[in-house]
């Protein structure tokens, strides 16, 4: 029995003695780590490139037919019931004189209801926006987190996409409104008064036929995908060899052919650049366009929850360069360049790197330009 007390002793110490010896060995190492000099912290080696300012466009390429004008059929472009007409047959009109009014009462109880959303969705985007910078004041302070404020400001940007779609859908309602109005597109005499007041207008349905001497026309047929986005003022680029031309389109017909494509049309003085009737002219519809926007390379640019994306400024001079996280909404994207919208000027510089490296790019982070700025 007393062996066995001997035998419990000697292990207990045992085991004390190789706790102690562990904890010592620990303390060691601890001590060691501290005493370890700090890494180096390099700087990243990238490129950049300088913040431009211009204009960004996107458009549909397509083939233009310009013809000859010496007789018009003039349809209507909205369906509804004829209020008014105007001249019959033998009568001259002169371009912009009013040929025939549609009702639009149904137009104008889609608008209400749209406006209706739009009043809504403004408002979420304001208490989102304002909650957003909120936050970010609190992150300031230490009081909350970045995955929050990018929560937050992910929130606020989808909202405002949503007030940015329900104000092009009132553009659009507004546009096809307009298309109540129908009006001779060029000087000319009614050579056939071909519907009465209070029949029912249906798109492509023909109104009115006139003579007229002088002038041309410009088609585009294009899928219904693209022309519902195209309306009267919608710019045309035609480019023949080295000669350029802008349009606007003066009429659209809706009405789909065999092949679902539907028809945008301008009017012009002569085809243009001296070719003949029938000829056909490389063209792009543009769909939208924005003037003096920020223009920067697809390759600065990281994020796609929506439009919303950052990218890295070049803060400072060589050899004290360092990196400045700016929040951008993405815009038209053109090539190889993107128009944003965000806290940066023309001239200023941004990083280009592949999607990788801007994963890991930190605000604050010391940088040097592998190459010259372009």
């Amino acid at each position: 029995m007393k062996k066995k007390h001997i035998g419990a002793l000697l292990f207990l110490l045992a085991l004390v003695a190789l706790i102690a010896a562990g904890v010592a060995l620990r303390k060691r190492r601890m001590e060691h780590i501290a005493n370890m000099p700090a890494p180096v912290a390099h700087p990243w080696a990238l490129r950049s490139a300088v913040v431009k300012s211009g204009t960004a466009s996107s458009g549909f390429p397509c083939l233009a037919t310009a013809t000859s004008a010496a007789e018009l059929t003039i349809t209507g472009q909205l369906q509804g019931t004829i209020l008014k007409l105007g001249p019959r047959e033998g009568v001259a009109v002169r371009k912009g004189d009013v040929l025939a009014e549609i009702d639009t009462s149904e137009i104008d109880a889609e608008i209400a209801s749209v406006r209706a959303k739009l009043s809504a969705a403004q408002a979420s985007a304001a208490r989102l926006r304002k909650e957003a910078e909120r936050e970010r004041d609190l992150l300031a302070a230490g009081g909350s987190t970045q995955s929050k404020v990018d929560e937050l400001e992910t929130q606020a940007a989808a909202e405002e996409d949503q007030v940015t779609a329900l104000e092009r859908s009132i553009d659009a309602l507004e546009v096809r409104r307009g298309y109540a109005r129908i009006v001779a597109p060029a000087d000319g005499v009614v050579a056939e008064r071909m519907a009465e007041v209070g029949d029912v207008c249906m798109p492509a349905h023909p109104i009115y036929r006139l003579t007229v001497s002088q002038g041309a026309h410009v088609r585009v047929r294009l899928p219904q995908s693209v022309l519902e986005a195209v309306h009267a003022g919608t710019p045309i680029d035609l480019s023949h060899g080295t000669q350029t031309a802008r349009l606007l389109v003066s009429r659209v017909h809706p009405a789909l052919d065999a092949q679902a494509m539907g028809t945008a049309e301008t009017d012009v003085e002569e085809i243009p650049f001296g070719l003949p009737s029938g000829a056909r002219i490389s063209a792009r519809v543009v769909l939208q366009e924005e003037k003096d926007a920020l223009l920067v390379p697809r390759d600065s640019l990281f994020g796609t929850s929506g439009g919303s994306a950052h990218l890295f400024l070049v803060a400072g001079e060589a050899p004290n360069e360092t990196l400045r996280r700016i929040p951008v909404q993405r815009g038209i994207a053109e090539g190889s360049r993107v128009s944003v919208h965000g806290a940066l000027n023309a001239g200023e510089r941004v990083v280009r790197a592949p999607t990788a490296i801007l994963a890991r790019l930190r605000d604050g982070d010391a940088v040097v330009i592998e190459e010259p700025t372009k």
